[in-house]
């Protein structure tokens, strides 16, 4: 799913429209880091980030857009990143040392903004998309990525999945990762939450048990 393209956002490809949306992505930043995401509107946010109102406009259509732009871009950037880690995992290395990689970076990457700045920018993505459905889709591309890990595995430990089957179970990967969080659940994010979903993908991920 092109969520840029559904939403009719433009992609900035010259670097000096590419440092003007860090500036302002860096600007919303710190109404985050001092909890009133709430109280960001145009004025302020041109304040902080010393563009002018008219250049949030000529980059975004509407207000809202600034917000839908960040959590696609965000998530961009973090499945390019777990690609990354997966494409580097050893053959010599088992499943749950590529589990526990995958599991750790991805709390730590929902980790990283402050929960109320995730879930608001998460609202306001939900409210402009008529496709909040196919969210996941995105994780697709991990597809190709597990099976190449899989096919050049030493340790006998990674199950070969159908692309059919490997696709729910990365559906199920993010729910556990991602759920917590945006249920706003005192859980996320914590030695609690690791703990558990390593468990849980490392189950997501071994071989069915056999049935007698």
């Amino acid at each position: 799913m092109d969520y840029f393209k559904e939403l009719n956002i433009r992609i900035p490809e010259q670097l000096r429209a590419k440092k003007t949306l860090e500036d302002i992505e860096e600007a919303f930043s710190v109404f985050a880091q001092l909890e009133q995401v709430e109280d960001v509107n145009s004025e302020n946010l041109s304040a902080k980030s010393g563009y002018a109102q008219s250049t949030l406009f000529h980059h975004f259509k509407k207000f809202d857009d600034i917000f839908s732009y960040m959590f696609i871009v965000r998530r961009r950037k973090a499945v390019l990143s777990m690609s990354e880690l997966m494409s580097k995992h050893p053959a010599d290395a088992p499943l749950p040392v590529l589990v526990a990689g995958m599991v750790k970076m991805a709390i730590e990457q929902y980790n990283r903004p402050p929960r109320k700045a995730l879930l608001f920018v998460v609202s306001k993505f939900f409210k402009n998309t008529k496709n909040p459905q196919l969210i996941n889709l995105e994780g697709d591309h991990f597809i190709p990525v597990w099976m190449a890990v899989a096919s050049r595995d030493q340790t006998d430990t990674f199950v070969k999945f159908t692309e059919s089957e490997l696709r729910l179970r990365i559906r199920a990967f993010q729910a556990v990762v991602r759920s917590p969080f945006f249920e706003d659940s005192a859980m996320a994010g914590t030695s609690e939450h690791t703990e558990i979903a390593c468990s849980l993908v490392m189950n997501i991920f071994s071989a069915p048990l056999a049935m007698s």
